[in-house]
């Protein structure tokens, strides 16, 4: 059993950095940037924002309708395989319905990546080879019930079981974002969110539409931004501080990174953390480190801004 545990868990940590490497993989930010633009132009109604972010359902709409052409299509291979004969109609409706069934599900993918990238750097780019890979796979399907249509069953077939490959890596990346990143980080029911204060952040109520719960900080010679991780160690504890966190407002809320000073902690409700877990915080809500430019005799006093 000692062979076959690790066994597991070497495949197990392989596949993790594998995904790891795409997490980090700047060069996918670009890609992204383009998806952001078309999410922005798809979300700018509010009703259909509000839809496809889960509102009337009370949570993501996403993870639901995943299941339908993820079920449909790999219904409909199963079929191809072991009723090849007695099974064809029923499989070449089941291709099609999936195809029907990618287009809601693929948009409410778009609406939860999109309340979330700017956030989490690792979504942004994870979430666009997810994206990816499942347009892949609608696209094979699709090619798959043309050739179906025509009569080249055979390669219809196969062409829809290279979709279900596809379909397999966009599904692991997407559990991938849920369960290991948390992904969407919005409740569409939430009425607060986050701001950044003169020395750390605070919670409010708000009543509008979601936005970044960091915004730009402006900058002169009394200011240094920095998103390097010993650098903002190393400020923190001259000024005597200790790193800290405010518990997030929900499940799928990120914790805000914070600090215990002497004089006090930069934020209401910051609990003492660990190094590791305080920039893990931060990596995760795509933050930079807004301090006074003096190292050592500052007062403490930092913003946090959105990268």
């Amino acid at each position: 059993m000692g062979d076959v545990d690790e066994m597991l868990h070497r495949s197990g940590r392989t596949a993790r950095a594998a995904v790891g490497r795409l997490e980090d993989s700047t060069a996918l930010d670009g890609p992204a940037g383009a998806v952001r633009r078309v999410a922005q132009a798809v979300l700018r109604p509010r009703t259909v924002s509000a839809v496809l972010r889960g509102v009337p359902a009370g949570h993501a709409a996403h993870p639901p309708l995943t299941d339908v052409p993820i079920g449909l299509w790999f219904s409909a291979s199963a079929l191809d395989l072991l009723a090849p004969v007695a099974g064809r109609r029923a499989a070449d409706r089941l291709v099609g319905l999936g195809v029907l069934a990618a287009a809601p599900t693929a948009l409410s993918g778009l609406a939860d990546w999109e309340t979330s990238e700017r956030r989490d750097p690792a979504v942004r780019r994870v979430g666009v080879v997810h994206g990816v890979a499942n347009l892949a796979a609608l696209g094979l399907y699709t090619t798959s019930w043309v050739l179906r249509r025509r009569g080249r069953r055979a390669a219809g077939v196969l062409v829809g079981l290279a979709g279900g490959t596809f379909l397999g890596v966009g599904g692991y990346l997407g559990g991938h974002l849920a369960l290991v990143r948390h992904a969407p980080h919005h409740d569409p029911l939430a009425t607060t969110t986050v701001e950044r204060v003169a020395t750390g952040v605070r919670r409010t109520t708000t009543r509008g539409p979601a936005t970044d719960a960091f915004e730009g900080v402006p900058l002169d010679e009394t200011k240094r931004s920095t998103t390097d991780h010993g650098e903002i160690r190393t400020w923190i504890e001259a000024q005597g501080g200790r790193p800290a966190l405010i518990p997030p407002l929900g499940p799928h809320e990120v914790p805000v990174p914070a600090a215990i000073f002497p004089s006090g902690p930069s934020g209401s409700g910051a609990v003492p953390a660990t190094w590791q877990e305080w920039f893990d915080a931060f990596d995760r809500g795509g933050l930079a480190f807004v301090r006074p430019a003096q190292l050592t005799q500052a007062p403490p006093f930092f913003e946090l801004a959105q990268a």
